[in-house]
């Protein structure tokens, strides 16, 4: 075999089942380690054990009456299930656990810290293995259709058997999650999760970089298991990652612990600053978003009803639209799927919070009867709605999508449909911008504005990106 070996010393693969009963006969054989697999013999053949998907290793007794040493792999394999009568197959994670015997317990020691290392990117021989990560976990209870309980509940071993601890807080009121992280100490925390929807990671950021020291405290990874109605920021982490959308996998990140730069949209509105990490919507977004509130009884699909009901009666909001473009042609979406071949994800961050208003630049106006706006800083609005294609997680620029008046309804309703898989941008009538900072006047008292999917004041409102300011947990 064609491994190049970081590890090598006796081992014994011996079956899944906790029982003496079911050890494997064979005698102890070399088995090997590299940085992405853990090879060993069983009935006489070489297995191997992808790393890429363990998340945990321990020590652990089958028997307590036995003399041998024993240790556990969990991991969370891809397989492939199928519907009914063998339709609709589909990949998904499964956690598994193996289990190695070793002669002694120097040679288990040494196993594990040689797996430890390798699941933390770590030189196999390091001797000062990373402690384990602490978690900070938000469950709203009440967001989507009130699963996030049960959803928990099904992703819990995951994070049980993983190189993590954590606590948990069931969230009681609105703008909890917010007021707990703008106090809570920081320093005994290493990552904040949310289980929940975009509204709850919407309260996370804005309560990290609220705080006196904001600038350590918005570096603090976050991550998602997606419970909420939308899920726009879960459905991109995975699909960057190459993920199932599922709460297993997303649970399985998480576990991983990898990290990527965020950019953060600092939004100034009437004399007050917020911080988005998802979008700003208006016209017949806004109203979809925030309307459909009535028809929350229908989970994800009320979106998609309500937004049938705006588009048979649609409404034309006059605005201005004023905008600093991108300063170059930059498309890193496909790339990101490989970190360290992503252009937009390798760079330094100055964490200087920008100046409210940029001098000595052309501003481009757009001054029209709207029927849709749409800034995005992430690729999908919902799980359902890859809306900015192009956008990416932290390339310094906000994705814009308009529609003025004058579309016919069915492009419209096409638009939506398409925008499932992201092919709306070539329809007549859609216009896609890369800004970097942008303002929006409307010059109508009608109206709302949508915030990561929050009704925010209807006046006119400034945003900027800053790029990589946030960190979140993905592959």
């Amino acid at each position: 075999m064609n491994e190049q070996y970081r590890f090598s010393e006796y081992i014994r693969a011996i079956a899944a089942l906790p029982n003496h009963d079911n050890l494997n006969p064979e005698a102890y054989s070399i088995g090997h380690l590299t940085d992405r697999a853990l090879i060993y013999p069983n009935n006489g053949s070489d297995m191997k054990l992808n790393l890429a998907s363990a998340i945990g290793v321990f020590a652990g007794a089958i028997s307590p009456h036995s003399d041998e040493c024993y240790f556990q792999i969990h991991a969370c394999p891809m397989v492939t299930t199928s519907g009914w009568f063998g339709w609709g197959q589909q990949q998904q994670r499964r956690l598994q656990t193996y289990y190695f015997s070793c002669p002694n317990v120097q040679a288990r020691s040494r196993w594990i810290k040689a797996i430890q290392n390798i699941l933390n990117g770590l030189p196999v021989d390091s001797q000062n293995p990373p402690d384990r990560r602490r978690l900070k976990i938000f469950l709203n209870p009440i967001s989507g259709n009130q699963q996030g309980r049960k959803i928990f509940q099904h992703i819990r071993p995951i994070l049980e058997h993983s190189n993590l601890e954590y606590t948990l807080t069931e969230t009681t009121y609105a703008g909890e999650i917010q007021a707990i992280l703008t106090k809570i100490d920081l320093s005994e925390i290493d990552e904040v999760v949310i289980v929940g929807g975009d509204g709850s990671i919407h309260e996370a950021i804005n309560g990290l970089i609220s705080r006196d020291d904001w600038q350590t405290a918005i570096q603090k990874p976050i991550g998602v298991i997606p419970a909420g109605t939308g899920n726009g920021f879960a459905k991109t982490l995975l699909e960057i990652a190459g993920e199932p959308e599922d709460p297993v996998s997303a649970a399985f990140l998480i576990a991983k612990g990898k990290q990527r730069p965020l950019d953060i949209a600092i939004a100034q509105q009437n004399g007050n600053r917020f911080y988005s990490f998802l979008s700003l919507g208006w016209a017949i977004i806004s109203d979809v978003d925030i309307e459909s509130e009535r028809l929350r009884f229908l989970g994800s699909l009320r979106t998609d009803i309500y937004a049938l009901m705006r588009i048979v009666n649609l409404r034309h909001y006059p605005g201005r639209f004023s905008y600093l473009p991108a300063t170059e042609d930059v498309n890193h979406a496909a790339e990101c799927q490989v970190f360290n071949q992503c252009p937009s994800c390798s760079f330094e961050v100055d964490r200087h919070l920008p100046e409210p208003e940029a001098s000595g630049e052309e501003w481009q106006v757009i001054e029209d009867d709207f029927v849709l706006l749409w800034a995005m800083n992430i690729s999908y609005a919902t799980q359902d709605i890859k809306a900015a294609p192009k956008a990416h997680l932290s390339d310094g620029y906000i994705d814009v999508i308009l529609v003025r008046r004058g579309i016919s309804k069915f492009n419209l309703l096409l638009a939506f449909l398409k925008s499932a898989e992201g092919e709306h941008l070539s329809l007549p009538g859609i216009e896609y911008y890369k800004v970097r900072r942008f303002r929006l006047e409307p010059l109508t008292d009608r109206g709302i504005f949508a915030v990561d999917g929050e009704k925010v004041d209807y006046f006119p409102i400034q945003m900027e990106v800053k790029r990589g300011l946030a960190r979140a947990i993905c592959g």
